[in-house]
């Protein structure tokens, strides 16, 4: 079976333009997209995830995934407005082993997708620095509050939400319910 790694590098070596469609091997729904110009990654989308984290997200998914996706290679112009990035098969494969071995580390410390969590409210006042990722975690719990909803929403990839809760966690800046 055919990965997304052996479909990027197969159409980088000829110096392909267009886009490489992730869909379910099931039904054929539509996943993700990633776009190559001349060979060089330029955009990916992968649900509410674009650039990278999506490219990345891809080929996680697809190593892992249990249900099979097939790829659909559709030569096409490029518009200029959808480059987001620019790397090659080799820069996207050193980059996704370096990120793939904390996407693993991360998956021991993730909780419970049943958990309710509640922002507690003396992190207004608390001395600790908040990081981005904790940030961007915030943001999201400010409207959902389960675990699930937190992996679903956030725009960031599965460990870095991993690591924001259990940086958040630390610092008491959330308080854990079970249903």
């Amino acid at each position: 079976m055919t990965n997304l790694m052996e479909v990027l590098k197969d159409q980088a070596a000829f110096g392909f333009t267009g886009k490489v469609n992730l869909l379910l091997a099931a039904n054929g729904q539509f996943q993700g997209v990633v776009y190559q110009h001349e060979g060089i990654i330029v955009s990916a989308h992968y649900g509410q995830l674009k650039g990278k984290k999506a490219l990345y997200k891809m080929i996680f998914e697809d190593v892992e995934s249990a249900e099979h996706f097939k790829f659909i290679v559709e030569p096409e112009l490029i518009a200029p407005e959808l480059f987001s990035m620019k790397m090659s098969f080799d820069e996207v494969k050193l980059e996704a082993q370096g990120i793939y071995q904390k996407y693993v580390q991360a998956r021991k410390l993730k909780p419970a997708l049943s958990l309710r969590l509640v922002v507690d409210p003396e992190i207004i006042v608390n001395p600790e620095e908040i990081t981005a990722d904790e940030f961007d975690v915030l943001s999201v719990l400010a409207e959902w509050c389960t675990v699930a909803d937190i992996y679903k929403y956030s725009k960031l990839m599965e460990f870095e939400v991993t690591n924001a809760l259990v940086g958040l966690r630390k610092k008491r800046a959330i308080k854990v319910f079970q249903n």
